[in-house]
């Protein structure tokens, strides 16, 4: 039976709504508290201290249903700041809520500040935007060493604890935003893709600007790199001189635009409505969608020709570089959800998951499942059988079996 697209669209997302808020056996806590994460630590030699971060991973990673897989990292900059605002983009966006399968899975690392201007500041000056001292840039200037504990310290930290692909994102804000900036001018092997928010470009006489055209005029120097940079509304009608801040985002893009020659994948955008504090969220959900472009699966497409996601994740796996298969989560839910619909395009699905995850328990009892709906005993009798040979205390597998063998 083909379902009209519009209807077929409803019935899937509805289908999508009910089945993937959470994974497969997820409860609610039954000590009553929600937790979105946990603190960790590493020493820094770099910087001579204990530093605290906030880990992220998302429902699927302690999900035992299925095979462990590894995931794309977000490393966040002010983290306690923004912590909340990106895992939450990821929980809705990443794990196929309503059948939003717009971005990866990731594993978020926040980390927050022990001397933030000693760590997001490139040189050592005293004088803020209006050319005035302030005794807060006494410590200015230790952006190299920052960026150096990020990159030999806390990498191999997360890379050796947690399950994560090669694929790294960094995210900063103001200070962190130049942060961004500086770390792919002088470490571009670091991270995948940057992202700079409201970037304070003002500092030290724009120096970050003034290297502009340098950085990103060099042929091939950040190829296969990605930039996505947000501005602010900062401008205030009673000012009477020129808005440093501002001014320099806005020289920094049209250099960008101008003379990159780079590789580097480059994308900008002016957020009139928010000011400098307010302006964080949407550029988070506006920068991952720039930089996963391309990663959301068409529903409809998929659930009309199950082949399509395997050419879908192709393409995903050559833009990022790193082979990403569909997770294995994702072709048991399109397979539950067809079911309902087309028992032979969620056959299609169930058999996909044991192709590229033969050792998975729960790819061959669902093709066993998919096989008992189209009838087919033997078939059925078969991918159960494998399921128990791969994990023999599958008891749903075992009284599957016994049902389908008469209750022998």
């Amino acid at each position: 039976m083909r379902l009209t697209r519009s209807f077929g669209y409803f019935a899937a997302a509805t289908a999508f709504s009910a089945a993937a808020v959470a994974p497969a056996g997820a409860q609610l806590p039954a000590n009553g508290v929600v937790s979105i994460g946990k603190v960790d630590s590493v020493y820094s030699n770099t910087l001579k201290e204990q530093r605290r971060f906030l880990v992220y991973t998302p429902p699927s990673y302690g999900d035992t249903t299925f095979l462990p897989r590894r995931y794309p990292v977000l490393y966040l900059l002010d983290g306690d700041a923004h912590f909340h605002s990106v895992t939450g983009l990821l929980q809705i966006l990443g794990t196929g809520v309503n059948g939003t399968f717009v971005l990866p899975e990731m594993i978020v690392i926040a980390i927050p500040n022990t001397d933030r201007t000693r760590d997001m500041t490139p040189t050592h000056v005293l004088n803020g935007v209006d050319g005035k001292p302030s005794p807060f840039f006494k410590t200015s200037g230790g952006m190299a060493n920052f960026l150096q504990f990020i990159k030999s310290e806390l990498i191999p930290k997360v890379e050796g604890t947690y399950r994560a692909a090669p694929y790294r994102v960094l995210v900063g804000h103001s200070l962190g935003g130049i942060t961004a900036i500086n770390a792919l001018y002088t470490v571009p092997e670091t991270f995948n893709a940057y992202v700079a928010i409201d970037p304070s470009l003002w500092w030290d006489n724009r120096t970050l600007l003034r290297e502009a055209k340098a950085r990103v005029s060099v042929p091939g120097r950040f190829a296969n790199r990605a930039l996505y940079v947000a501005q602010a509304n900062t401008i205030n009608a009673p000012d009477t001189t020129v808005n440093q801040h501002f001014g320099a985002i806005a020289q920094f893009d049209g250099v960008v635009r101008a003379f990159n020659q780079s590789g580097l994948r480059y994308g900008f955008k002016y957020y009139g409505d928010d000011d400098h504090g307010s302006v964080p969220l949407i550029a988070e959900y506006d920068a991952l969608r720039f930089i996963f472009d391309g990663y959301k699966l068409p529903l409809m497409l998929t659930i009309d020709r199950p082949e399509f996601i395997r050419e879908h994740f192709a393409r995903v796996s050559a833009k990022l570089g790193y082979e990403q298969l569909p997770p294995e989560s994702m072709l048991e839910t399109l397979g539950r959800i067809t079911m309902g619909m087309d028992t032979t395009k969620a056959l299609a699905f169930f058999t996909m998951n044991t192709e590229l995850y033969p050792n998975s328990a729960k790819a061959h009892a669902s093709l066993g499942d998919g096989w008992a709906a189209k009838g087919d005993t033997a078939r059925a009798v078969a991918a159960y059988e494998r399921a128990l040979a791969i994990r023999p205390a599958n008891a749903k597998a075992k009284e599957a079996i016994r049902k389908l063998r008469g209750g022998k």
